[in-house]
């Protein structure tokens, strides 16, 4: 996660992504801003989508786009957020979609959605 200095990277055991042979595992990507790691929206809409638009700057690091994704792991914060977080995935995320699994639970930094993806490496 994009975190900002009170919670910079080098404090933090893990990387974004990290790339295996076929695929790019990259790690949960909440709803912050990449500069500043603050979180910038208290909407789920807003959240969701600075998310996946976190997403897709780490794919691009590796020359990846969404299209690439094949698995997607989604954490909310509540489960009355399930329908509308539904309607904004299927606007973003192209067809045919990704599996997919969604879990409700506690989200660290005030989150209120938090995504992690598995994409193929392009040969």
């Amino acid at each position: 996660m994009n975190m900002n200095t009170k919670y910079g990277m080098d404090e933090l055991p893990f990387s974004s992504a990290t790339p295996s042979d076929s695929h790019l595992f990259v790690s949960g990507q909440g709803g912050t801003d990449p500069l500043t790691g603050e979180v910038t929206d208290d909407d789920l809409e807003g959240q969701t989508l600075l998310t996946i638009q976190n997403i897709e700057n780490i794919l691009a690091q590796s020359g990846l786009k969404l299209e690439d994704v094949v698995k997607v792991n989604v954490y909310l914060k509540s489960k009355s957020d399930y329908e509308l977080f539904n309607r904004i995935y299927a606007r973003v995320f192209p067809r045919p979609y990704p599996a997919r699994t969604l879990v409700y639970c506690e989200l660290n930094f005030n989150l209120l959605v938090e995504i992690d993806v598995i994409a193929n490496l392009r040969k």
